[in-house]
């Protein structure tokens, strides 16, 4: 009975112990067509290869373009009630003129990749498909 016990426990404490593997989504095509920041990153205009991993809420997001990383940054993965048409880049207007990538809302889906809050205007871009 106290091996069933220990057998049990042991089995347990091992399964909660082992980390979430993270979920990879594909690559898939992203416009910007401005200039923005992206954890402090400078990304120009243009179309990159947006990819994420997820573990439970956090996101790990990576512009890539060329095969090469442009950018990289962590976010919170976020429900709405509405699903996107379309991928689209939510801004932050900056103090200097510059605009930072905020969210990100994802085609398809009622979820969005937010980065930072801002209180600041917002324009919008988006990549129809």
């Amino acid at each position: 009975m106290k091996i069933k016990i220990a057998i049990y426990l042991s089995s347990f404490l091992l399964a909660i112990s082992i980390p979430v593997m993270a979920k990879k989504t594909p690559p898939r095509p992203f416009l910007l067509q401005q200039t923005v920041n992206l954890n402090g990153v400078q990304v120009p205009a243009g179309i990159y290869e947006l990819s994420w991993e997820t573990e439970r809420s956090t996101v790990r997001v990576t512009l890539r373009k060329g095969g090469e990383v442009v950018a990289a940054a962590p976010g919170v993965l976020v429900k709405n009630g509405a699903r996107y048409s379309e991928d689209a880049a939510l801004l932050r207007v900056n103090s200097d003129g510059t605009r930072s990538l905020i969210e990100i809302r994802i085609a398809g889906a009622s979820k969005a990749i937010v980065f930072k809050e801002s209180d600041s205007a917002v324009s919008y871009t988006a990549l129809k498909r």
